[in-house]
């Protein structure tokens, strides 16, 4: 599981001080950096590097598929990404030796132990995610669940008070009835979106198995 990955590289290679999961679109589906972190733009950057790679080869009309790892060290932080799937990669940042040998020694060191650790087939990756998104949209139901109830709750309740006696009690129930249709909208686009998204996913898996 992708889960079990990231915790066994991080106790294989304490040195890795994050670890990015992430497809060829820029999607990140796995990651180590807080939510603090533009996540979106991180994983579109990552993305982008290898596709101006994949553009540096096309125009010097070499062959560049498929690659199986890019390594970039600056003076601090040095960074590893390797391909993982067929559409799916890992980068690694780590903290960079100062002597030039132990460096060579240590990349050496994190790629042949990255390798190893990771077994995982792309489609493990894609079942993985779907298996996210379906506890994603489960919890979504459940709130649009509870909203329809509490709608329910205030329509029978406007049913039996008498508005000439209780306009201002009528008046805060039409809100609160009004808002709670507002937020049910909002939840089935957003079931609606989440189940769109699971169906590309289980078909990604279909076009891997032909």
């Amino acid at each position: 599981m992708v889960f079990k990955n990231i915790s066994r590289i991080k106790s294989a290679l304490p040195e890795v001080k994050h670890i990015v999961m992430f497809y060829n679109n820029g999607t990140i589906f796995q990651t180590t950096f807080e939510q603090s972190i533009n996540i979106p733009k991180l994983g579109e950057n990552l993305a982008g590097t290898l596709n101006h790679i994949r553009s540096l080869y096309e125009i010097c009309n070499y062959k560049m598929e498929p690659y199986r790892k890019l390594i970039f060290e600056t003076e601090d932080i040095s960074v590893i990404i390797l391909k993982l799937g067929e559409d799916s990669n890992i980068a690694l940042f780590f903290e960079r030796e100062e002597d030039k040998e132990l460096r060579l020694y240590a990349i050496r060191r994190y790629i042949s132990k990255i390798e190893n650790l990771i077994d995982m087939k792309e489609e493990q990756l894609v079942l993985e995610e779907i298996l996210t998104k379906e506890k994603e949209l489960e919890k979504v139901r459940n709130l649009f669940q509870v909203n329809q109830e509490k709608v329910q709750q205030i329509i029978e309740k406007l049913k039996i008070i008498d508005k000439n006696e209780n306009l201002e009690e009528s008046k805060q129930l039409e809100k609160q009835l009004i808002s709670l249709n507002e937020d049910s909208s909002k939840l089935e686009k957003e079931i609606n979106t989440i189940q769109e998204a699971i169906s590309q996913l289980r078909q990604n898996i279909e076009k891997q198995t032909l």
